[in-house]
């Protein structure tokens, strides 16, 4: 290889190496592609919105060595989330209700990402990697399903305008760091 392509080569990678990386970011909610359930007609609620995070992992020992690769899946279950449309009754209330539902997508996405952070840079050994794995994921689950419960009842499910607002300034906060 000529001394002027590997000049190129080098010149290409160190360029990648240094371009920002694309930042990531919950899915933005909207009422025809993530509502599609039928709603409970039970419910005293407007809208629900219904969050999945799954992890997974696979692990190899050779020796005393071992190596855990992880995987995960969070998101919005469009097929259980529902909205009564009736109960949108103009453009400014649809915003603010969808504004809320939102912040149970940010809390799940908290949820994804801390919980990677968390479960990989966990210090396992052979003797403790099951049970810690399943430990760990049991208790980051609890800590945001319990802050999922705590925003609606702070919020009055959105309806108390003020809370909600400290809640949104939160969610800016802790997605600023992804």
């Amino acid at each position: 290889m000529p001394l002027k392509n590997i000049a190129l080569v080098f010149i290409c990678v160190t360029a990648l190496a240094f371009t920002p990386h694309e930042r990531i970011a919950p899915e933005r909610l909207d009422w025809d592609t993530h509502f599609r359930a039928t709603p409970d007609p039970n419910s005293n609620y407007a809208a629900v919105t219904s969050t999945i995070w799954q992890y997974g992992y696979r692990s190899t020992i050779r020796g005393n060595n071992l190596q855990i690769d992880f995987n995960f899946l969070g998101g919005v279950d469009a097929n259980r989330s529902w909205v009564k449309r009736d109960k949108i009754r103009n453009r400014n209330v649809s915003k603010t209700l969808l504004n809320h539902e939102q912040g149970h997508v940010y809390i799940n996405f908290l949820l994804l990402k801390n919980g990677e952070q968390i479960l990989k840079n966990q210090g396992y050994t052979i003797q403790n990697y099951k049970r810690l794995v399943d430990k760990t994921a049991k208790d980051v689950s609890k800590f945001y399903n319990d802050m999922q419960e705590r925003y609606d009842k702070e919020t009055k499910h959105g309806s108390d305008l003020e809370v909600q607002q400290k809640w949104d300034a939160f969610f800016e906060q802790e997605l600023a760091k992804f």
